[in-house]
């Protein structure tokens, strides 16, 4: 038997061990080809708006490949790891060093290029679905059609096996100097009482506490300078929470002597507490994962209904525009020639607004700027208002006096009430005493003002006053109303900036940012996976020590449901742990981004993380399922 055959023996007979790990390299694989047979696709090579897709299609292979880098390193160094015993018995019977790294080589390259050969056949199979998904995601006028493309094939395969290639010469490094003896005994090294020290300890919670205080208190002026301070304070944190913290704790619960005896909870501590040192280091590398998997995903999709909301709420209505009254409203459009054109694209309008304003100045801080400035806006009377209030969906309102309302989203009218105000009208000034602020848009992306019909009457009479008129269509389903936008933009010429198109801008918005949330969960995706698959490998590694144990206690008559039940607190302590964890820190990264963007996300937070532990408990339950058949049998 020559050593490719025993390396192929190998694999076949540790199938279960290497279940996980192949797994994982065949769907890294998969979506690395899907991703670059569009990148390289001649329909989409052809059109130069997808630049910016492709662009985030090339960003999410470059986070493929590094995380590939890492996992499959990581999962190399474990195997090796359990396997010293192996190799020292092989070393006993004569193999070289030599023979022994070509056995390690030849064992990894089958794995690759099997992983590589399944990952080009699935992601053949799925690259069609994937295709036509995009064309749906991207709104593309023709679809994307599914075609063999050799480049994507070349550049996939061999830059996977040159990866794995790599990968493998790198992991001969742990072989270099081991002995013989060294090997042998690596897998019989007695289990040492973990042992903690209080200052680590404290550093700990110092970490920690630093880390979320600052994400508390961050706000858009100051992420740049508190951004990395955080992220460092809190890997160190969960690095030294599970060497110290965790260990701190145990220690505790072992010394609990009530507790200690009840069931078997003194055989399921005692295993966890004896093995958190060689748990440590995966479970700060799944938390930090599992924190980057909620962190990312939560963070593309809180972003995406931030940016689409706060775009589509700037934008009160389907289409509008404004004209000066001293100037030629056909240089912009006619209301004919939008009428015209809804008419010929069948659109229904709800309802249509032509009414004249006034073009007014007010002084203001605004926070962006910090400092005083001059404003712009518009004013409407009671009466206008009141007569459009049913189509806009608000109450009517009864203004007297110096009484005004602005409907304005500049962040200085947060407050609800000023003392007063004073508006510019053309060369004279008008200072109100009664201020009633609504923070949303009604006319336009300026702030409107209502005064009492008394008030604009006098306001109208202002020398040097500006009139304009401001026209609007509301579209019923407007979000379906793109060509017909479209159509109107066009028709305006070299004015169309003039013009606003609610569909329009909605369709470019979900088109670009639908595309980012769909790299983000698709790369937060094989995260995931990668997290999963290491708590997987560490398991079935482990598995030999966990038969001996198992045998053992029913040496001293313990059941197979209390064994099931000691089995089953371990591995929830692997599996939902680093969960745990990963969820208070991304909570923090969700109250950091809600300052930043000034919106509450707790309801997005919750649905995401909750999303995540479902995903979690799924995984669980069939590495639950595998492991006590693998284990108990």
């Amino acid at each position: 038997m020559n050593l490719r055959t025993l390396a192929r023996r190998n694999i076949t007979g540790h199938a279960q061990r290497y279940a996980a790990y192949f797994l994982s390299c065949v769907f890294t694989v998969m979506i690395f080809f899907i991703y670059a047979q569009f990148i390289f696709h001649p329909d989409v090579a052809e059109e130069s708006m997808h630049q910016v897709v492709k662009n985030g299609m090339v960003a999410a292979q470059v986070i493929i490949v590094l995380f590939s880098i890492f996992f499959i390193a990581y999962s190399n160094n474990v195997f090796l790891q359990v396997r010293s015993q192996e190799f020292g018995l092989l070393t006993l019977f004569g193999m070289n060093r030599s023979q022994l790294r070509s056995l390690v080589y030849y064992e990894q390259t089958i794995i690759s290029i099997v992983a590589i050969i399944c990952g080009l056949l699935l992601g053949t199979l799925f690259s069609k679905l994937f295709l036509m998904f995009m064309t749906m995601l991207l709104a593309v006028d023709a679809p994307i059609t599914f075609k063999f493309v050799p480049v994507a094939y070349l550049v996939t395969g061999v830059g996977f096996f040159l990866l794995f290639q790599v990968l493998s010469l790198l992991s001969f490094w742990k072989l270099r100097n081991q002995e013989v003896i060294q090997m042998l005994k690596e897998a019989s090294k007695p289990k040492m009482m973990p042992k903690t020290s209080i200052w680590l300890t404290v550093l700990t919670v110092i970490c920690l506490a630093a880390g979320y205080g600052l994400a508390v208190t961050t706000n858009m002026m100051t992420v740049m300078l508190t951004m990395f301070p955080v992220l460092g304070l809190v890997v160190v944190g969960t690095y030294f929470l599970f060497t110290q913290g965790t260990v701190a704790l145990y220690n505790r619960l072992y010394r609990n002597k009530r507790s200690l005896y009840s069931g078997t909870t003194l055989i399921t501590r005692t295993n966890i507490l004896f093995r958190l040192k060689d748990y440590a280091r995966m479970l700060f590398l799944t938390s930090v994962i599992s924190a980057v998997v909620l962190t990312a995903s939560g963070t593309v999709y809180m972003f995406f209904n931030a940016i689409l909301n706060e775009g589509m709420g700037n934008m009160p209505y389907s289409i509008f525009w404004t004209v000066e009254e001293t100037d030629d409203e056909a240089d912009i459009i006619t209301t004919e020639k939008v009428e015209s054109l809804l008419a010929e694209y069948g659109s229904e309008v709800l309802f249509k607004i032509d009414e004249q304003m006034l073009d007014v100045e007010f002084t203001g801080t605004p926070s962006y700027l910090n400092e005083e400035t001059v404003l712009s806006g518009s004013v409407i009377s009671e009466s206008t208002f009141n007569r459009l209030s049913e189509d806009i969906g608000l109450e009517p309102v009864s203004l007297a006096g110096n009484d005004i309302i602005a409907f304005s989203q500049e962040d200085l009218f947060a407050p609800a009430q000023f003392d007063e105000l004073t508006i510019t009208f053309g060369e004279s000034e008008q200072t109100f005493t009664d201020l009633e602020v609504h923070n949303e848009v009604l006319f336009s992306s300026n702030s409107t003002f209502i005064l009492s019909d008394e008030a604009f009457a006098k306001a109208e009479q202002a020398p040097g006053i500006q009139t304009e008129r401001f026209i609007a269509y509301e579209l019923d389903d407007w979000q379906n109303e793109t060509d017909v936008s479209e159509a109107i933009m066009e028709a305006t010429g070299e004015h169309g900036y003039i013009l606003q198109a609610k569909p329009y801008q909605y369709h470019m918005l979900l088109q670009m940012y639908s595309l980012v949330l769909f790299i983000g969960l698709f790369v937060s995706l094989l995260f995931f996976i990668v997290q999963g698959s290491m708590l997987y490998l560490k398991l079935f590694t482990d598995l030999a020590d966990t038969k001996k144990q198992l045998f053992a206690l029913s040496r001293i008559g313990l059941t197979d449901k209390e064994k099931r039940r000691i089995l089953d607190k371990q591995m929830g302590f692997l599996f939902f742990v680093p969960v745990l964890v990963g969820s208070v820190h991304a909570s923090f990264a969700y109250v950091m981004l809600s300052n930043m963007l000034d919106v509450n996300l707790v309801l997005n937070a919750i649905l995401v993380i909750s999303i995540y532990a479902a995903l979690q408990l799924i995984y669980f339950l069939i590495t639950r399922l595998l492991y006590f058949r693998a284990a108990l049998n």
